[in-house]
């Protein structure tokens, strides 16, 4: 059993105002904008320099506070299904997003599955566990309408207070056909921090590509448009699964 908490004590004064008065708080990045939003864990560093390592061309970060008064996120049990419901990748199959040009929900994974490697690529179940391992890798194949199909490698890490996932691509991610990001040079962030009957959930995206020509505004909110579907995702799936 896990000690009642709460995440007030990870998130700056101002910012833990902001976000209460708020609910949910963007930011724009780009290679001079350092991460604003990011709540005061362990691995902060260690996010903080790979954003900056990558040198965004364009980039958003959302922090995002969930509450659920049926649910004590504190208990193990609580814990154990939410590192399972990150890794049911193919439930992110058909989820969708509100495209603010097109002013309609459109279908962000028409693809979504866990594969057993990067090179065969071959579909595997969703490989959930009976115990939370402080780090596991998978690979997965997703294909959205902006970037097409890619291949994932997925990272998980569990402190025993937060859950960290980082997804990098492995494969050249194409906008229209054309190459737009090389391997390794997207990156999605999602942290979440349980607490009593709540999760901070914080989640950073963004890439190093060549230019958009002027459409750098508008591939951020591809990448905005992503992290929400996320959100929308697990808070779904946590109130099914609960």
């Amino acid at each position: 059993m896990f000690a009642e908490s709460t995440t007030d004590t990870l998130l700056a004064p101002e910012l833990l105002e902001r976000l209460t008065l708020e609910g949910e708080l963007r930011n724009s990045l780009s290679a001079a904008s350092p991460l604003q939003l990011i709540p005061e864990v362990t691995l902060r560093p260690e996010i903080e320099e790979r954003i900056n390592e990558l040198e965004l061309s364009v980039g958003t970060e959302i922090l995002i506070r969930y509450r659920n008064e049926a649910i004590d996120f504190d208990i193990e049990a609580s814990r154990l299904k939410i590192y399972n419901i990150l890794r049911s990748i193919s439930t992110m199959e058909g989820i969708e997003y509100y495209s603010a040009s097109r002013k309609r929900m459109r279908t962000l994974f028409a693809q979504s599955y866990v594969i057993d490697g990067p090179d065969k690529q071959e579909r595997v179940p969703d490989p959930k566990v009976e115990e939370i391992p402080a780090y596991s890798r998978l690979y997965i194949f997703q294909k959205d309408l902006t970037f097409g199909g890619n291949v994932y490698r997925s990272e998980y890490r569990y402190s025993g207070q937060y859950f960290l996932l980082t997804n990098l691509n492995t494969t050249t991610m194409r906008y229209f056909l054309l190459p737009m990001v090389k391997p390794e040079q997207s990156v999605t962030y999602i942290l979440l921090i349980p607490a009593g009957k709540e999760i901070l959930f914080y989640g950073v995206a963004g890439a190093h590509t060549m230019s958009f020509f002027g459409l750098e505004r508008k591939r951020e909110d591809s990448f905005y448009n992503r992290l929400k579907a996320i959100y929308g995702w697990f808070t779904k799936r946590v109130e099914d699964s609960f």
